[in-house]
């Protein structure tokens, strides 16, 4: 018989210590992965009708909004007003030095006087046979050009003095008391200060798919001002243009509210406009609808089904669970059924887990 070499023997215990180290280390990596509980990225399921509410930049603008001048060139001799007065509708805004005017129509007050003397002395000399009729035409004439020339002057008159055609703010003034200004140039502005107009642009891709017959007339948008965030305001739809902005595309819709009471806003504040979009496109069940990221559904090779991962906040445990899918949108997918308001689910890694696995929720670090 052969003495074993010492080599070999040392080589075959080499060995054998090598090939338990080996499944030792295989045995605590297996405790080890079964012991971990894997972080997911959770997604929580709320109604599609909130998940459509958009925000608009808005810009507020008056209701109502005109720019005053007078019909006639003259100098100012009374300016009572001034930027952000509040006037009532009639009140004297501005007078222009009227004494020249004044002389004219006392100067063709007189004209007609004596052409409508001079016409009733024809009158009734032609009653008499005494004067032609072309004579009495003439005396007819000059009184009808007499009593339009005294009428176009009194009415002179009455444009040097400008009133509030309605009530409002003045926004601003463009002249200055004594100045000498010119027809139809501009000298304030005034801004209805009870109503105000809130302006959005919609884009296309939007406004393409409201129809008018859908839309939920009973809808008031909210809008909430830059300076006031914690409040918010209904509003009403007012009107919408047919013309794409220029430079954009996008067209402008209008609202309309009343001015706020306890908050000043100006016409050229900003605002943000709030619309619920399920309202206005009309989507009739919209409300039995989610949209949930395209990475939370994965279709079940073995059964052809979509599913999605239900996290039990009890347990710690991840349940699938299958649904039907619908259209999909920049948001997500919509999932029309197998879901529920307020449940969780995985958001990613679908093709890690399995029924009734532990996990947890992954939470950010601060900063990251």
């Amino acid at each position: 018989m052969k003495a074993t070499s010492p080599f070999r023997f040392a080589r075959a215990a080499a060995t054998a210590t090598l090939s338990i180290s080996l499944l030792t280390a295989c045995s605590q990596s297996v405790e080890q992965e079964a012991s971990v509980v894997r972080p997911v990225r959770l997604f929580e399921v709320v109604n599609r009708q909130a998940q459509n509410l958009r925000e608009f930049p808005a810009i507020v603008a008056a209701s109502e909004e005109a720019s005053l001048s007078f019909r006639i060139p003259g100098e100012l001799l009374e300016f009572p007003v001034s930027s952000a007065m509040i006037v009532e509708q009639g009140q004297l805004l501005a007078r222009l030095d009227d004494r020249d005017i004044r002389n004219e129509v006392a100067v063709l007050q007189a004209d007609f006087d004596l052409a409508e003397a001079d016409f009733r002395r024809i009158q009734s000399l032609r009653e008499k046979q005494v004067v032609s009729q072309s004579d009495f035409d003439n005396a007819n004439t000059r009184l009808k050009a007499a009593r339009v020339n005294l009428q176009l002057a009194k009415d002179r008159l009455s444009d040097t003095v400008l009133t509030a055609p309605f009530s409002g703010r003045i926004a601003q003034t463009l002249a200055e008391n004594y100045q000498s200004v010119q027809a139809q140039q501009p000298i304030m502005i005034l801004q209805d200060h009870k109503t105000l107009d809130i302006s959005i642009q919609v884009p296309e891709s939007i406004l393409t798919q409201v129809q008018e017959e859908r839309v939920d007339s009973s809808y008031q948008p909210v809008v909430s001002f830059a300076g006031n965030h914690g409040t918010e305001y209904r509003v009403s739809y007012k009107e919408h243009a047919t013309r794409v902005t220029p430079g954009t595309q996008s067209y402008e819709v209008i609202f309309s509210m009343p001015a706020p009471e306890a908050f000043t806003v100006y016409p050229g504040m900003g605002a943000t406009l709030a619309i619920d979009m399920t309202q206005v496109m009309g989507n009739g069940n919209s409300a039995s609808e989610y949209i949930v990221p395209m990475t939370a559904v994965l279709k079940d090779d073995a059964s052809g089904q979509y599913q999605v991962w239900v996290y039990n906040t009890e347990t710690g445990t991840v349940t699938p669970k299958p649904v039907t899918v619908g259209r999909i949108t920049q948001s997500g997918i919509t999932v029309t059924s197998g879901l529920e308001d307020g449940e969780q689910i995985v958001s990613a890694g679908l093709n890690r887990l399995r029924a009734g696995m532990e996990v947890k929720p992954l939470e950010r670090e601060r900063g990251v």
